[in-house]
């Protein structure tokens, strides 16, 4: 059963950051100032391998926070005070 994954960040230069590590192949865009990314999945088994790729990009660049959600689940990644 398909399914869609929603990224979102700061900024679309975030969103980049990100769309570039991730194991599929997926474009930045901007919304209402937002960066965000959508993926569309063959199955939810692919989710995992998005969430690693999200959280290893979320920690190598600093960024402030980053937020995934899929079918009815959201994880939330942020930095807690941690300056870039």
């Amino acid at each position: 059963m398909p399914l869609r994954v929603t990224v979102e960040t700061a900024s679309k230069s975030e969103a980049e950051l990100i769309a570039q590590q991730l194991p599929v192949a997926a474009e930045a865009q901007s919304w209402r100032g937002l960066g965000v990314i959508r993926i569309d999945l063959k199955n939810q088994k692919d989710v995992h391998g998005i969430l690693e790729a999200v959280s290893h990009g979320f920690e190598e660049h600093r960024l402030q926070w980053a937020r995934v959600r899929y079918d009815d689940e959201e994880r939330v990644f942020k930095s807690n005070g941690r300056r870039s």
